[in-house]
């Protein structure tokens, strides 16, 4: 590195170990309270780090930076002395985060995936930062509906703040810039705000530190790259999947951060490739609200994001690989229906074993998930179906197995309920793998 590099990385993580003192003193001569405290320092760094583009000229001083920054900080944590004194400031909050460890290599992962472009890296960590500190605020000060994420809890007004300012960290960036014409810009800060917002709301810990950013700089990437028809279908289907989830938030047995990380899941399958890809995950959460809804289950079982995560493992890696360019989509298509249509098999047991104990009712499952949960994908490969009818035939016959497995490992309890979860996840993007030996 020059010296002017060392120089410049001297002067950042300089203003930062002076910065805490300054605003643990200025917090308490205004009487703020700990949250205040520790979104301003958060707005601080964000600010200083969304200049960097300016200052650093390629990646490496940013992440002996980040290094650098990420020692104290951990020193402030886990030093009982220094959290007490000077860590004050961040670790006010009584309860358990990792943000300010993950803020810093977030930042430098950000800056080195941008190639230099300043909208790139100043977008996604002034989301990070300014919008989320002021959903923090707003929460804390108006909060009233609240909803579980993880060990914590939420609100909406906090939520409806971080979408407004995300609109506007990533509005007013791009109309000043001029790089994008005026119809283009409202789609992509207006989708990216609502996708960021369901993002913090499935984040926990503080681990929205890193996924809002490394998330936030993809898909501005991909949206800068769109045609307005483009973005017109994204920001139609992040609206569709939001308002889904929450118009039927009444019926459904989901945590509020699991129904976002529903609606997540859905926009990511039909981002990465494309909306066919969110049918087969759209059918099943309407089965299951017509579910709920009808067996009155809405105060029977608490389901979190655990369960969005299992099927977010037998339905992901289909579509990253068409992203990738490593499947052709219809394989891949094919392959996400039959992961599909085996979770809702698996999971209609285990409703039928809980209404009637002792009757799972096997064949009836396999039914009602063929049909719901992989339907809607395959009809659109009909033409072609002769490829995929061996691997699905295959499939079909090892969903009862599957299917039985799970219920007696359930039965018996033998695991926790977080790793049957995983496991169904597992198993059904095993079973689907089937279509990889396509003709």
């Amino acid at each position: 590195m020059t010296s002017a590099e060392w120089l410049a990385v001297a002067a950042v993580l300089g203003a930062l170990l002076l910065g805490l003192p300054l605003f643990r003193w200025l917090c308490r001569r205004c009487g703020a309270s700990a949250e205040v405290s520790r979104k301003s320092v958060h707005v601080a760094m964000g600010l200083a780090c969304a200049a960097f583009p300016w200052i650093f000229d390629r990646p490496l001083p940013v992440w002996i930076l980040a290094a650098l920054a990420t020692l104290p900080l951990a020193l402030l944590r886990w030093v009982p002395a220094l959290r007490s004194g000077i860590g004050s400031t961040l670790h006010g909050v009584k309860r358990i985060s990792y943000g300010e460890i993950l803020f810093a290599p977030a930042v430098a992962a950000v800056f080195d995936l941008s190639n230099g472009d300043a909208l790139l890296h100043a977008i996604p960590v002034g989301i990070l930062t300014v919008a989320d500190a002021a959903g923090a605020i707003a929460g804390t000060r108006w909060g009233h509906r609240m909803y579980v994420c993880g060990t914590s809890r939420k609100s909406v007004e906090g939520s409806a703040a971080f979408l407004a300012v995300a609109f506007l960290c990533t509005f007013l960036p791009l109309w000043l810039s001029g790089r994008t014409e005026p119809f283009q810009t409202v789609l992509i800060a207006l989708t990216l705000a609502i996708v960021s917002m369901m993002a913090e709301g499935i984040s926990d810990r503080g681990f929205d530190n890193l996924v809002i950013p490394i998330g936030c700089h993809l898909l501005l990437a991909r949206f800068l790259a769109s045609s307005d028809a483009e973005m017109i279908v994204r920001f139609a289907a992040a609206s569709l999947l939001l308002g889904l989830v929450s118009a039927g938030a009444r019926w459904s047995t989901l945590s509020g951060s699991a129904l976002i990380g529903a609606a997540l899941l859905g926009y990511g399958c039909a981002i990465l490739a494309d909306p066919r890809f969110a049918l087969p995950l759209v059918a099943i959460f309407i089965c299951h609200l017509v579910t709920t809804r009808r067996h009155r289950l809405g105060q029977t079982f608490d389901h979190r994001l655990d369960t969005v995560i299992s099927h977010a493992l037998g339905s992901l890696p289909w579509c990253l690989a068409v992203d990738r360019g490593s499947l052709e989509p219809s394989i891949a298509l094919a392959g996400l229906s039959f992961a599909m249509a085996i979770q809702l098999t698996i999971a209609d047991v285990a409703t039928r074993h809980h209404l009637d104990p002792g009757h799972p009712r096997f064949a009836r499952a396999i039914l009602k998930g063929w049909i719901i949960g992989g339907l809607p994908g395959l009809l659109w490969l009909w033409h072609g179906f002769d490829r995929i009818a061996l691997p699905a035939l295959a499939a079909l016959l090892l969903t009862p197995f599957v299917a039985w497995c799970c219920h007696r490992i359930e039965c018996r309890r033998l695991v926790s309920e977080t790793s049957l979860w995983m496991a169904r996840g597992i198993l059904s993007l095993i079973c689907s793998s089937t279509v990889l030996f396509t003709r």
